[in-house]
């Protein structure tokens, strides 16, 4: 039986702090993600708002915006950037509306191959362009419009020219640093 919009709500009201997606009919629950991790997740969200706020080019989110596909599935990618030619006000509910930029990160629970299905399904629903930050392996697979699919490394730097042209990023500031 395939559940709908419906049943995840009543599951998110019975787990207030679970996070939840609805995925091919399915209630999927996320694990939370390592402090490691939830690190890189703000570093990145930090470097992209300090860009896109001063120029209101959309709106940074985090984990906890859920957005409304137009296959019935919600999801919550750990990170996302929505131009403002796609939204102009955020609602106060699930936005109907494929984010620009999408991103996950591989915690210890997740596969690689799952995360990656994921990205692959809003990439072809319209996202302009997917990260897949792996940890483990300090890598960042990039797939964007107008670049070939490619993998980045500590020495190189992450651009996405016709997303969000002039903005830049080392790979290596999104791992945390040592105190």
């Amino acid at each position: 039986m395939a559940l709908t919009e419906r049943d995840l709500l009543k599951v998110q009201a019975a787990y207030p702090n679970g996070r939840l997606e609805l995925r091919d009919g399915k209630v999927v629950i996320k694990g939370f993600l390592d402090l490691w991790s939830a690190g890189i997740v703000t570093n990145l969200l930090t470097h992209l708002f300090n860009w896109v706020q001063p120029r209101r080019l959309g709106f940074v989110a985090s984990s906890n915006a859920g957005f409304r596909l137009t296959n019935g599935d919600i999801v919550a990618p750990a990170a996302t950037f929505v131009a403002k030619e796609r939204m102009r006000i955020p609602p106060r509910d699930f936005a109907d509306v494929v984010p620009n930029l999408v991103v996950e990160i591989k915690s210890c629970s997740d596969r690689i191959a799952e995360l990656d299905q994921k990205l692959s399904l809003l990439r072809s629903l319209g996202a302009q362009a997917a990260l897949l930050i792996d940890p483990d392996e300090r890598t960042v697979m990039v797939d964007a419009d107008g670049q070939p699919r490619c993998v980045l490394t500590d020495a190189d730097t992450l651009v996405l020219p016709l997303l969000l042209p002039g903005w830049s990023m080392r790979v290596s500031e999104l791992w945390p640093e040592p105190l």
